[in-house]
């Protein structure tokens, strides 16, 4: 942004000093030119035959400026100069200032007008095919006769120099041709350079007008008699003409373009732009036609467009209530001036050329200068979005970053605190983001004005004050606190924040109360880099909250389960495709008869890094990690693929699968029970989905539908952990369960616990009035079994009768406990015995 500033400022000082080059050139051409009189005969003949007309017009006529003479098409002019009274040097040039002439000759005369040998100007050839002259001897030369012709009406302007002042002339036009000659090519070249790396249109735009002024003015000047072996043709003088038709379209053009990318003039643009393009064609087809005829459709074609163009201007600001800027005026003045010095000078000739040259180069650096400035603004705005976000214009993470990283330079302690409002997610659903943005400026510049009393980092200076707020994403903030840690600050800027979003966003009469998370870390105590200190400050913030607590600082101990959960969710998906699961499987019992009931699959884990990983832990963060699906896939195609081999030795055996609330809405999942059962030829009624209570209340409307599909396959339905959720009676007797589980925090402490015996009772009697069988886990002793047994608790599941064993083992031990004896305790009495001992 400096370099381009630093180059604009150098563009407008050459620009000054073109400019007054230019306006001195034309002041000392004009001073240097001295008036030329002469005698003007217009007759068709030959030299030898118009003498006497000449000698003629010197008698009787009166003398003439010659210095600028307007001369008819096809009408054949002589001139004469009385040598003897122009100039005292030995050596001087006739001229004729017009490089489309037709056809030009010189002639000198001695006092008895016999022509003389004019003076070898081999040294001045190139500069004859633009300025067409003749060097003479003033010793012996007393009259100069020039004759001229052209194709259409023109000027000629014809001039008397000595020859020191003809190369003064020569080299001032030639400065000035060099000067703005290369001005254009820089202009055009900078505008190049600007498309190339922007890409705008804008950039060809100017291209294009740049391109047909400098094709104008090289041939104004006759640079293209360079490249000829003739003068050049006269449609190529019209063809300068034509250009400004040219030139004027591309600015009407780039203003339709300009309209038509803010849908301003959409409708209209075709159209328009096939007037213009009309225009422009019938304007270069003119150049065939005769002077007079062409001029008149360029004239018409420039007035077109300048009524194009004003139309344009008062529909844009009809339409968008814009003032015109500043820019647009400069712009638009430039080029009406242009065209109108452009038309004013096939009128008056010469006198105006140095004012055309001194337009041509105040517009291309003009249009240069603000097209740069343009891209200055381009950048400018670009540079800031890249340190700002762009919907709230808060200073982002990288300018937090690249001020914390001063802050650490300079071994300055600080602490980031990072706070997040709970309700811009919701928000943004219900009330959209436009409302939600607006609603954060407001209030994040209510806390601005109140921490602005605070110790807390400005991270930047603007327009509107002091910015210590950052966004770093799209729901979360910080504030940067100077100094060492202390609780009190931490506490006092936790209330200022708490206290500002506690109003909560209200919407057409909704309101929604705003409740904010806040983490907090600490350098050098909890980092050493800022990136780091970022890092710390989201991972408090995504600690989870306990009762009372406003914030959280960091912990490491957090952070170190984090990563162990990060691990975990990584390694699954390995572990599933690597066969590192497992199925173990936990027998049930018959109270009442001893017999083998069946046995529910137990899903382990045992990684080789991670060692053995609970269930409890790694099946929510499959939940979360969205596995969950193909960990149930799996236990569900293991555990049936086990049951095929069960109940080859045990054919009632059944097996429990516990099935996670996620995936029990799944459509497919009762598909794939259908595949498996037809493929292991399995009874569906041996097979058992446990629901946790929890799970259960999911939904409850679908819930049901979803047991009616297990329902329908033969599949039995148990709850699982009864007690530990808030079912009804009504909602039990709704669902209408299989089997319900005890869970083992009321079986485990059953000898001692009045209100676990309660429980355990009422449950076995809800379950006989619902007819449902009841499954009591965490039997440990035979106590607790005989207890169970006399409430009416059908099955037994616990360590008393084993711990969950692998496939293998639980094939084994399933061999060894075939017989269907019942069962005996640890002194050899019978479960009967001993209710009818103690009268349960």
């Amino acid at each position: 942004m400096v370099q381009v500033s630093t180059f604009a400022r150098t563009v407008f000082i050459n620009f000054l000093l073109v400019l007054l080059s230019i306006a001195a050139s034309s002041c000392v051409n004009a001073a240097s030119d001295p008036t030329v009189t002469g005698w003007i005969v217009p007759a068709n003949a030959s030299f030898t035959t118009v003498k006497p007309l000449l000698q003629n017009a010197i008698a009787t006529q009166t003398k003439s400026d010659l210095a600028h003479v307007r001369i008819k098409a096809k009408q054949d002019y002589w001139f004469i100069i009385d040598l003897s009274k122009q100039v005292q040097s030995k050596l001087a040039v006739i001229y004729a200032d017009n490089a489309h002439l037709s056809h030009v000759e010189f002639y000198t005369l001695d006092d008895n007008f016999d022509q003389l040998a004019a003076v070898n100007n081999d040294t001045h050839r190139l500069i004859n095919k633009v300025l067409p002259h003749s060097v003479f001897n003033t010793d012996s030369a007393h009259w100069g006769v020039i004759f001229a012709r052209h194709n259409d009406d023109g000027w000629i302007n014809i001039g008397f120099a000595s020859d020191q002042q003809f190369i003064a002339v020569v080299n001032s036009r030639l400065r000035d041709f060099i000067i703005i000659t290369g001005l254009l090519l820089l202009c055009i070249i900078i505008s190049s350079i600007v498309y190339i790396l922007s890409q705008q249109a804008k950039s060809i735009y100017l291209l294009v007008y740049l391109g047909c002024v400098l094709i104008e003015f090289l041939i104004a000047q006759g640079a293209f008699n360079y490249f000829s072996g003739a003068l050049l043709p006269i449609w190529y003088a019209k063809l300068q003409l034509s250009l400004q038709v040219i030139s004027l379209a591309v600015v009407v053009g780039c203003f339709i373009h300009y309209l038509q990318s803010r849908n301003i003039i959409k409708p209209r643009q075709y159209k328009l732009l096939a007037y213009v393009s009309l225009l422009c064609v019938t304007a270069i087809l003119s150049c065939f036609m005769k002077q007079s005829v062409h001029f008149i459709v360029v004239t018409l074609s420039l007035g077109c467009m300048l009524v194009l163009l004003s139309y344009l201007f008062f529909y844009w600001r009809t339409h968008t209530k814009q003032a015109a800027s500043y820019e647009f005026l400069i712009v638009a003045s430039a080029v009406i001036l242009q065209t109108l010095c452009w038309q004013a000078s096939l009128v008056a000739g010469s006198p105006l050329y140095p004012f055309n040259e001194l337009l041509i180069v105040i517009n291309a650096l003009l249009f240069v200068v603000m097209l740069l400035n343009h891209e200055r603004k381009r950048v400018k705005q670009y540079t800031f979005s890249l340190s700002h976000d762009d919907e709230t214009k808060l200073p982002n993470k990288r300018l937090l970053i690249k001020r914390l990283d001063g802050l650490v330079k300079l071994a300055t302690a600080h602490s980031i605190l990072l706070f997040r409002p709970a309700v811009l997610l919701n928000a943004r659903a219900n009330f959209g983001y436009e409302h939600v943005n607006e609603h954060i400026k407001v209030t994040m510049g209510k806390l601005a004005q109140q921490l602005a009393s605070m110790n807390v980092l400005c991270v930047e200076t603007n327009k509107q004050g002091l910015d210590c707020i950052v966004r770093l994403d799209d729901s979360t903030y910080a504030v940067v606190i100077i100094g060492k840690l202390e609780l009190s600050q931490i506490e006092q800027l936790v209330c200022v924040i708490n206290s500002v979003f506690a109003d909560g966003i209200t919407h057409k009469r909704l309101h929604l109360i705003d409740k904010v998370d806040i983490g907090v870390a600490n350098y050098p105590l909890h980092a050493s880099t800022s990136s780091q200190l970022i890092q710390r400050g989201l991972q408090a913030l995504a600690a989870k909250p306990l009762h009372g607590e406003r914030w959280h600082m960091f912990n490491i101990e957090n952070v170190t389960l984090s990563q162990r959960r990060i691990a975990i969710a990584s390694a699954l998906k390995e572990a599933i495709e690597c066969d590192q699961l497992s199925l173990f499987f936990q027998p049930q019992v018959d109270l009442n008869t001893g017999k083998i009931h069946g046995g529910e699959a137990l899903l382990r884990w045992a990684h080789p890094q991670l060692g053995h990983v609970p269930p409890d832990l790694f099946i929510p963060i499959a939940e979360s990690a969205g596995m969950i699906s193909d960990l149930t896939e799996w236990v569900i195609t293991q555990a049936l693929l086990y049951q095929k081999q069960i109940t080859a030795l045990l054919p009632e055996h059944i097996v429990s699968i516990n099935i996670s609330a996620k995936d029990l809405l799944r459509k497919d999942l009762p598909v794939l029970f259908i595949t498996l059962l037809d493929e292991f030829k399995l009874n569906a009624n041996n097979i058992m989905l446990e629901l946790t209570e929890s799970a259960t209340l999911f939904e409850g409307v679908d819930i049901k539908n979803a047991l009616n599909d297990y329902r329908l396959i033969g599949v039995k339905i148990a709850i699982d952990d009864f007690g530990t959720g808030y079912s009804s009676l009504a909602y039990l007797s709704k669902m209408g369960f299989d089997e319900i589980k005890i869970d083992k925090q009321f079986v485990m402490n059953i000898e001692y616990s009045k209100n676990d015996q309660t429980i355990c009772r009422a449950t076995c009697d809800i379950a006989k009035s619902l007819g449902s069988y009841v499954v009591a886990e965490g039997i440990e002793d035979s106590q607790s079994m005989v207890k169970l047994q006399s409430y009416g608790c059908e099955i037994g599941q616990g360590y008393y009768f084993s711990r969950p064993l692998a496939f293998d083992a639980y094939m084994l031990w399933l061999e060894q406990h075939l017989e269907t004896t019942p069962l005996v305790t640890s002194d050899g009495q019978t479960v009967t015995d001993l209710i009818e001992k103690n009268n349960y």
